[in-house]
């Protein structure tokens, strides 16, 4: 199993991690000024989102057991 701990470029900071998270903030707002919600709400939002990134949630596993799965040959009978 790889222990290494990944890093983001700085090009990736500076511009792939930078706008997306400027365009979810941005997401975030208007969700929180169309409901007219209170900020818990928002805050759960975003832990229920979060749950699914989680390394031991059952998203994460299954993506794992697929990546890891052997590709069948295609077997023409």
């Amino acid at each position: 199993m790889n222990n290494k701990k990944w890093i983001p470029t700085n090009y990736q900071k500076d511009r792939l991690i930078s706008c997306t998270k400027k365009y979810i903030h941005q997401k975030l707002n208007d969700l929180h000024k169309e409901l007219e919600c209170p900020n818990e709400f928002i805050f759960d939002f975003i832990k229920d989102i979060q749950q699914d990134w989680d390394p031991d949630s059952y998203k994460s596993k299954s993506e794992k057991l697929l990546k890891n799965k052997p590709k069948s040959k295609n077997l023409n009978y």
